[in-house]
């Protein structure tokens, strides 16, 4: 009986210090961003996930990573995210705000071309709890490229110019 009881309580404390982690691998997503669910997790299970992207070239960036509970207790516990890489030496915590049903992280600026992480970590406190992680990106046109345009202007105006004297 002793044995069982032992065997019992061994299988529990296992079980209670379940862990998961992922690694989601992007590639470059400067012309598209992102959007994607995280893997689905346990009751009581920490998660540590790992999204690894590359930006090709100097943009505006906004991170938006979340999760929607029907009742406050299924909220994540000691959710976070940081971002590391190209512009950020080192990791930057993402801002958090939390509602009833609702927990949001979130970041937005400029990035310059580089490859970057976000890890996302916390503690689930329902079966198949997941959060859903987005990014949005838009590149930043070069000066060149305004350079360009400007000359197409001119010759559209010159054009213009042109026929209305004829």
């Amino acid at each position: 009986m002793k044995f069982s009881t032992l065997a019992l309580a061994a299988t529990l404390a296992l079980g209670a210090g379940v862990a998961q982690a992922a690694t989601y691998n992007l590639g470059d997503i400067t012309a598209t961003g992102a959007l994607q669910n995280s893997a689905p997790f346990g009751n009581g299970v920490s998660f540590s996930d790992t999204w690894n992207f590359t930006l090709s070239s100097f943009s505006d960036a906004s991170v938006l990573i979340s999760a929607n509970f029907s009742r406050p207790e299924f909220a994540f516990s000691n959710f976070q995210a940081t971002i590391s890489g190209g512009a950020f030496p080192a990791p930057e915590a993402l801002n958090l705000t939390s509602g009833s049903s609702f927990q949001i992280l979130e970041g937005a600026g400029q990035a310059i071309a580089g490859n970057y992480t976000i890890t996302v970590s916390g503690i689930s406190n329902r079966n198949n709890s997941f959060y859903t992680f987005g990014i949005d990106v838009t590149p930043v046109p070069e000066p060149s490229s305004y350079a360009l345009l400007m000359a197409g202007l001119g010759v559209v105006g010159f054009m213009a110019r042109r026929s209305r004297k004829r």
